[in-house]
């Protein structure tokens, strides 16, 4: 297959802030993928989503979160909020979309398609970080520093931290009214799949499928082609054009 020809560009979501974004053009709804704490908008599941788009004739988008890649800020100074304000500023970019994200992208994603239901279609949960922020202060060494999954370690702010705990996530789920499909590995050792169990039984309609993926890991790159296909069965179940 040909690659796809991305047009990289940059957008600001706060003065002096810019974050930068790789778009494919192709039809509504755009496919947005949303990488994970500590990683940046170009790894293999963003490629392969970006491949899925091209094939089906979708438009797509992949960008780097402040204090990652390429955008602007420094990692463990960026809230969540602000994370927040960087996939919406996306989100306007873009137009209507189905959001994938991985790890802490999943848990932004679903934030955020909570908070904007008419432009999120559908949203797809890789890994999602479910219990992160109520216990990121818990999750620090003795040196006030998180250590990622993918072996980055880096101090965290106070105001990231108190940021943190003022985001909701018992009442996330059932604040989805699109359709959500959740794929976690068996052998996740970083996030339980419980969590994505129990996500997945608060969702408050019918079209949401969980894939607990034998032997996956945390990072799910080795299963990307067949989680993709499986979500686009639930787009098509749920009438996401």
């Amino acid at each position: 297959m040909t690659s796809p020809r991305l047009q990289t560009s940059t957008l600001s979501p706060a003065a002096g802030e810019r974050i930068v974004v790789d778009r494919l053009r192709g039809a509504a709804p755009a496919y947005v993928f949303l990488h994970g704490l500590g990683s940046v908008r170009d790894g293999e599941k963003s490629r392969a989503l970006l491949r899925h788009a091209h094939a089906r004739g979708r438009a797509a988008a992949r960008f780097d979160f402040r204090g990652h890649g390429e955008s602007s800020g420094r990692i463990g100074a960026v809230t969540f909020t602000e994370l927040l304000a960087d996939a919406g500023a996306v989100l306007d970019a873009v137009g209507p979309a189905v959001l994938v994200g991985s790890s802490l992208g999943g848990l932004v994603a679903a934030h955020l398609a909570a908070a904007r239901p008419r432009d999120v279609r559908a949203v797809a949960l890789l890994s999602p970080a479910f219990g992160f922020l109520p216990h990121m202060r818990d999750l620090l060494d003795d040196q006030g520093r998180l250590h990622t999954g993918e072996g980055v370690a880096f101090a965290i702010e106070e105001r990231a931290l108190a940021d943190a705990a003022r985001h909701d996530e018992q009442a996330l789920p059932r604040r989805l009214s699109m359709p959500v499909f959740l794929a976690h590995g068996s052998d996740d050792d970083v996030v339980p799949p419980a969590l994505s169990e129990a996500f997945a039984a608060g969702v408050p309609h019918r079209e949401v499928d969980l894939w607990i993926v034998p032997g996956g890991d945390h990072r799910l790159s080795r299963d990307i082609a067949a989680i993709l296909d499986r979500m686009e069965a639930l787009l098509q179940r749920g009438g996401v054009p």
